[in-house]
């Protein structure tokens, strides 16, 4: 096994793994597995998924927009209670 040195700040750092044929093959052959798995897939399977990954998003997205309002909610309510509490402290 080779192994490929770099120089950093006059540290040497060996790494076995960069060399590694074994590794490499195994990547190459995962990465065709997964092209291959999504050209077998149907034209039905791909709408399907399009559409579920759509509707994740903007539920996501409504979720958000919910968060915000509902905190801008809150801030408003407590601005308005303390701005009433000043009041009532006036008045005594």
């Amino acid at each position: 096994m080779v192994t490929q040195a770099m120089v950093l700040n006059e540290v040497v750092v060996a790494d076995p793994a960069m060399n590694d044929r074994k590794r490499v093959r195994g990547l190459q052959i995962e990465e065709c597995r997964e092209e291959e798995l999504y050209e077998r897939s149907r034209a039905k399977q791909k709408i399907v998924l399009g559409i579920l990954f759509t509707v994740v998003a903007l539920e996501a997205l409504y979720l958000f927009g919910v968060v915000v309002t509902y905190t801008a909610d809150w801030f408003i309510l407590l601005l308005a209670v303390t701005r009433r509490l000043k009041r009532l402290h006036s008045q005594l």
